[in-house]
């Protein structure tokens, strides 16, 4: 059986729904593939902006 996984910012402006995909941050949803049964990852943004100071 397939899990899901929820990756997203901590000490954000708000507190992120880890409990659904309906999270007002409007995360990125992705299927993953698995030979044990397909699951999801949940990339939530963050609203404060960090990305934009992140070096990439």
């Amino acid at each position: 059986m397939g899990q899901t996984f929820h990756v997203y910012p901590v000490d954000d402006l708000i507190a992120h729904d880890t409990e659904t995909e309906d999270c007002i941050c409007g995360p990125k949803i992705e299927l993953v593939p698995s030979e044990t049964g397909d699951g999801w990852l949940i990339t939530h943004n963050s609203l404060d902006g960090r990305e934009a100071k992140e070096n990439r």
